[in-house]
C-alpha cells in the first residue's frame, strides 16, 4: 500500500543555498514519524518544502501516491496539514474564529465548519470554553492547542508539526503528545519535529535523524539500540534532551 506521504530525494532551500538535500523518507496512515536533528539540520525547512512555503529544487513530495506541484492551499485540499512552530495562530482573533479560518477550504461543505468545531471542542475541550475570547488571551498550552485544531478542520490525512512542545509546561506537553498518538489512531500519519528526544521516542512508530541536511538513520523505533547510542551516534553527544 502507497504511504500517506513519502518525500523521494527531497532537495530544497533558500535561494541558491541547498539546506536540504536528497531527503527521502516515508509516514504511513496510523504511524507517527519523527524527524530528529540538532538546530539547524534542516527539520523545518523540510516541512516547510513539503507545505509548499518553499520550493522544491529536485525529488518529490507525494500525498496517497499523488505528486503535489501545486500552492499550500492544493496541497491543503489534497490533505496536507501544517503546525508550524512558535504557535502560529490570529491572535486578534476570537478562539471559534481561527477554527473557522482554518476550515476555510471546508467551508463550502454542507456542515464541514459546524463538524469540524466540533470535533475541536470534543479533543479540547479548554477550547470550547474559551471559544469567544481573543486567541492571544490563552496561554500558551492552549494557544497550541488551538493551533492543532486548526490545523484539523479540514481533516488532513497527513499531519506535520514543528516543534509543538516548544515553551510548554511537562503537564501540557504531555497531553500534547497523547494527543499525537490518539490522531494516529484515528488514522492519521502523522510527521513530528521535535527536540525532546524521550518524548517523541515513546510515542513514535518511526524515527529518522536529520544532519547537516542527510538523513543518518530511518528506522523503526522498535528496532533501536539505547537512547545513549541514538545520541552518540547520530546527534552527537553534547544534545540536550
Amino acid at each position: 500500500m502507497e504511504p500517506a506521504l513519502r518525500i523521494e530525494n527531497l532537495t530544497t532551500g533558500y535561494g541558491q543555498l541547498r539546506i536540504v538535500r536528497g531527503l527521502s523518507l516515508t509516514c504511513a496512515s496510523g504511524e507517527l514519524t519523527v524527524l530528529l536533528g540538532r538546530n539547524g539540520a534542516g527539520k523545518t525547512t523540510t516541512l516547510a518544502a513539503v507545505a509548499g512555503l518553499l520550493p522544491i529544487m529536485g525529488g518529490v513530495v507525494s500525498l496517497d501516491g499523488t505528486p503535489q506541484t501545486g500552492s499550500v492551499v492544493e496541497r491543503i485540499r489534497s490533505g496536507l496539514g501544517l503546525v508550524q512552530d512558535g504557535k502560529r495562530i490570529f491572535r486578534s482573533r476570537t478562539v471559534e474564529e481561527n477554527l473557522r479560518l482554518g476550515g476555510f477550504i471546508v467551508r463550502r461543505q454542507r456542515g464541514a465548519i459546524s463538524d469540524g468545531l466540533e470535533r475541536a471542542y470534543s479533543r479540547f475541550p479548554v477550547l470550547k470554553e474559551k471559544r469567544k475570547q481573543s486567541a492571544g488571551a490563552l496561554s500558551g498550552g492552549q494557544q497550541q492547542m488551538l493551533a492543532i485544531a486548526q490545523a484539523l478542520m479540514p481533516q488532513p490525512r497527513v499531519l506535520m508539526l514543528d516543534e509543538p512542545s516548544a515553551g510548554l509546561a511537562p503537564s501540557i506537553v504531555e497531553q500534547v503528545f497523547d494527543e499525537m498518538k490518539e490522531l494516529t489512531k484515528q488514522g492519521l500519519c502523522v510527521l513530528l519535529v521535535e527536540q525532546l528526544v524521550d518524548y517523541s521516542l515513546a510515542v513514535a512508530d518511526n524515527v529518522a535523524v536529520l544532519d547537516r541536511g542527510h538523513i543518518t538513520i530511518n528506522r523503526e523505533v522498535a528496532s533501536l539500540g539505547s537512547w545513549d547510542q541514538l545520541r552518540e551516534s547520530y546527534l552527537g553527544a553534547d544534545l540536550e534532551e
